[in-house]
């Protein structure tokens, strides 16, 4: 069977051409007596002989009995058109016992007088008892004394076959994409996500109901637009060029803050090869990267003061020998009597002071690099100071100083400084050594 491809508009407007010219009927009935004797099935096979050329299923419903079918409609239920609109039988005798609740209930809605178009699916039964899918499009004509129910029908139990194989397919697709440990998601080119697994779920912070058919920017709306640009960029890449983003990392929002997603982005494309959307691979490496990153800040920090440690400060020293930063003035700080207090009262006490004197040189500028290079010594890298700037800076910092020894209760803190400059071509870490010999 040919499918039918015509839209609603088309079909309204055959339904209203065919009661158009059932009325020019009834006035030629009225005025000729021997047209008022014509069987209404025949009227219509008279003056609209294209049903049978369209090779649709068309009929018509009166008085609850079939006034008229075309040979289409007819061959769809195994039958012929003359034991369809045989007086007595009933049209619901097509209908699966399932379906006629809804269907009765559906002619009702026409009967009392709403004459909207319908459209809907329902089982039909055909004359050996097998079922059929249907879906018919139909209008409620006033006619005569009562309602005329005019309408087209296709079989569609192919399609229903097919969109049940797709169904299951796609619950079989879900089953193994929530057994896949890494994140998966699917997207369309709207950026909607139209298929996920439980692992990308799991990493938003979000279930699967919250998340399908939304967008990231619908999922969290107050983040800056900025923040997902890259997200949205990505894959209209892979959309627009049809080519593979793979091994980029990237950060994305989630309830429970950022994460770090490593992506595998891929063309979505349809069974004609057509470019309908993304597929990403997303593994989640956020507590590998927070590992890293935590690494990375005790391989360069000072665990007691949460300063530079000794390494990092000699590695600056290096890179900054060769740049264009100068002049540069170094500053070397130490916690007098350190030794002695740790003696009298004890490590923690000890490391209590260390504590208060990185408090202190908070007075540094922002862009000078400070550290803990020693037990009880701090130095300081100052770019584009020169003498008398960093003597400024040291004044600043024994303000700083006299401050904090205010709101002392114990003992107060006491600390020596130094300062020395150099200009470029020089060794910083002699530059530090002067520094140094000042303090002493």
């Amino acid at each position: 069977m040919k499918a039918i491809r015509k839209t609603k508009k088309q079909l309204i407007d055959e339904m209203v051409a065919l009661q158009a010219r059932i009325s020019e009927l009834e006035t030629i009935e009225r005025d000729s007596s021997d047209q008022a004797q014509r069987d209404f099935s025949e009227r219509m096979s008279r003056y609209f002989p294209q049903v049978e050329y369209m090779n649709e299923a068309i009929y018509v419903i009166f008085d609850r009995k079939y006034e008229f079918v075309s040979q289409k409609f007819a061959e769809l239920f195994g039958m012929t058109p003359e034991e369809v609109c045989v007086p007595g039988f009933d049209p619901m005798t097509l209908v699966a016992p399932e379906s006629r609740p809804f269907i009765s209930e559906r002619l009702k809605e026409g009967y009392r007088g709403d004459f909207a178009a319908q459209e809907y699916e329902y089982t039909g039964v055909k004359k050996d008892g097998s079922r059929i899918e249907c879906e018919t499009f139909i209008l409620f004509i006033p006619y005569k004394w009562g309602v005329a129910i005019h309408g087209m029908l296709r079989d569609i139990s192919l399609r229903k076959r097919i969109d049940e194989e797709l169904q299951r397919s796609r619950g079989d697709l879900q089953v193994v994409l929530n057994s896949i440990p890494t994140s998966v998601f699917y997207t369309d080119r709207d950026h909607r996500f139209i298929r996920v697994n439980r692992a990308f779920c799991k990493s938003l912070g979000l279930s699967m109901e919250e998340i399908i058919g939304k967008t990231m920017t619908e999922l969290f709306p107050n983040l800056p637009a900025e923040q997902l640009s890259p997200f949205f960029e990505v894959s209209e890449y892979v959309m627009s060029t049809g080519h593979s983003k793979r091994g980029f990392i990237e950060t994305l929002p989630s309830v429970r803050g950022r994460r770090w997603i490593q992506n595998d982005r891929v063309p979505y494309r349809d069974e004609q090869g057509i470019i309908i959307g993304v597929i990403c691979l997303a593994v989640d490496i956020s507590d590998f990267r927070e590992t890293e990153e935590k690494l990375w800040y005790l391989s360069f920090h000072d665990v007691l003061t949460g300063l530079y440690n000794r390494t990092y400060f000699e590695e600056e020293m290096s890179r900054r020998e060769n740049g264009r930063q100068f002049p540069i003035s170094v500053a070397a700080i130490r916690v007098d009597d350190l030794q002695a207090i740790n003696n009298r009262d004890g490590i923690a006490a000890g490391n209590e002071l260390l504590k208060q004197a990185a408090k202190v040189l908070k007075a540094f500028r922002t862009e000078d690099v400070v550290a803990r290079t020693g037990g009880d010594e701090f130095a300081a890298l100052l770019p584009l100071a020169d003498r008398s700037t960093g003597e400024k800076v040291i004044k600043r910092l024994a303000d700083a100083l006299e401050a904090h020894n205010k709101h002392v209760h114990k003992a107060p803190l006491k600390l020596s400084f130094g300062i020395a400059t150099g200009e470029k071509g020089c060794s910083l870490s002699e530059v530090l050594k002067k520094a140094q010999v000042a303090v002493n």
